[in-house]
């Protein structure tokens, strides 16, 4: 019985370290920084687990840099009115989210901006820390204005 016993133990921790980092932004993401970049869409994915914009930014050297945002599920941003259309390869969009933890070109999106001053929401805001967030990266656009 004993043994039984530690065996569940043992497959219950060895489950739910994947299972967490899977459903913690908080293990790939800097969820305490913002940073927000422009570039353009190259692709859209309203997809499960996450959706995924594919996006190329242009340094200041002039190199181009091939980025990657993830975002909540679809059947989530499709009831917040996002559809497979909302942005286009070639729809230029400045982007805020947590930046990747290894450094690379990734983030995890809160915010989306199109040229024409659209914002869409929909990525990763779930809680209060990302909602204060959103409200600082509001605050500095007012400002820059």
């Amino acid at each position: 019985m004993k043994i039984r016993w530690i065996a569940a133990l043992l497959a219950a921790a060895l489950c739910y370290s994947p299972a967490y980092s899977h459903h913690s932004p908080e293990s790939h993401y800097l969820v305490d920084r913002l940073i927000t970049v422009t570039g353009v869409v190259t692709k859209f994915r309203l997809i499960n687990p996450h959706a995924r914009i594919y996006f190329d930014v242009t340094t200041a050297d002039g190199e181009i840099q091939h980025w990657f945002a993830e975002g909540n599920a679809s059947a989530i941003l499709r009831r917040r009115g996002w559809d497979s259309d909302t942005l286009k390869p070639g729809d230029v969009i400045e982007i805020t989210g947590n930046p990747a933890r290894d450094g690379g070109p990734k983030m995890d999106w809160k915010l989306i901006v199109t040229e024409d001053g659209t914002e869409y929401r929909g990525g990763n805001t779930v809680g209060s820390e990302r909602d204060r967030l959103l409200d600082d990266v509001e605050r500095r656009r007012r400002e820059r204005e």
